[in-house]
């Protein structure tokens, strides 16, 4: 079969190691800052290659939650105007912590529980769990609810599959959004040529910001913005927001394509995903973040306006399964 994982100690801190010992594919989680998937080597183009970005010393000491790896975004991914919003008839206030509004919800970095740890026949597995007043307890004032998360990976052969599952065990309305912020490295290896590789996206139109945050309307995707095509990563400047996405049999998939190397990878999601937030780090000019949301920014507050942005609401004892794939081509 040829799945294992290895936990270890990294500056105190255990990380664990999925692998795939006939493809060379690995997957390392670290779950006591945030259950961030930091690094992921999967083969591309006759070699195992890195195919997420953090920094080198990432395990031993995590910072910038938001800024390496594959930060998970609970239960609301992006901003939150003020860090403010009414639900169920209630006013909340959250802390601010990005130009004077709430970001990324509260999953983000805390210490999650580590569930499983093993080889199955369908590949080496890691799963999590994140209980808001569990492991985030000082946030139990900013949210209507409890809420419950699971996260499951999976790595076998050229696939990582991420499968989250949201649950409610409390008798009150729980809202909630759901997100990745995962950074990719394009081309396959570093150095290459910016020039020839190209980014495919399949989403036909956008929500329009400013300073940030949706207008609330949705408009015909721009020249900028019109990925399905693709585009070159070189000289990307991008901070938007994406919607009307495109799916074949119920999946859908963003690609990265490196010409010279003749392969790709893909960022597969199924119909839970609506919006995908793409953003390019400033003096970074081969990463890309490509973030697939259940949600468009701020939708509890867009909800309330009667804009239709995504926001789900789960009753007393219900759940949802999301699902997320990043494979290579080549």
């Amino acid at each position: 079969m040829g799945f294992r994982v290895d936990v270890e100690k990294r500056g105190g801190r255990e990380v664990y190691t999925m692998r795939d010992d006939v493809s060379g594919a690995s997957a390392s989680v670290l779950p006591s800052y945030g259950f961030n998937l930091f690094d992921l080597r999967l083969p591309i183009a006759g070699e195992v290659r890195p195919v997420i970005v953090s920094d080198p010393t990432f395990a031993e000491a995590p910072s910038r939650a938001g800024g390496n790896g594959t930060p998970i975004l609970f239960p609301f991914p992006n901003r939150i105007r003020e860090g403010t919003f009414t639900f169920g008839g209630k006013s909340y206030t959250i802390p601010t912590n990005k130009g004077g509004h709430a970001i990324h919800g509260f999953a983000i970095d805390v210490p999650w529980d580590v569930v499983e740890h093993e080889a199955t026949p369908e590949g080496a597995v890691v799963e999590g769990r994140f209980q808001l007043s569990v492991h985030a307890p000082e946030h139990c004032d900013h949210w209507p609810t409890d809420a419950v998360l699971y996260v499951r990976y999976t790595l076998a052969g050229r696939t990582l599959t991420m499968r989250s599952t949201v649950s409610n065990p409390t008798a009150i309305d729980l809202p909630y959004g759901f997100g990745i912020h995962p950074y990719f490295r394009l081309p396959f290896p570093p150095g290459g040529d910016l020039a020839r590789t190209r980014i495919i996206l399949p989403a036909s139109k956008y929500w329009p910001l400013r300073d940030f945050l949706p207008t609330g309307e949705v408009s015909e995707i721009s020249d900028r913005l019109d990925f399905r095509k693709g585009k070159a990563i070189e000289g990307l400047m991008l901070d938007d927001v994406l919607t009307g996405l495109t799916r074949d049999q119920g999946e859908g998939a963003c690609r990265l394509l490196d010409l010279d190397k003749d392969a790709e990878f893909q960022l597969g999601f199924d119909d839970s995903f609506r919006e995908l937030v793409v953003y390019t780090p400033p003096g970074k000019n081969d990463v890309i973040a490509i973030e697939p949301y259940t949600q468009a920014t701020d939708a509890i507050n867009l909800q309330a306006r009667g804009v239709d942005a995504g926001l789900r609401v789960l009753g007393h004892g219900e759940e949802q399964v999301l699902t997320l794939t990043i494979r290579t081509v080549g």
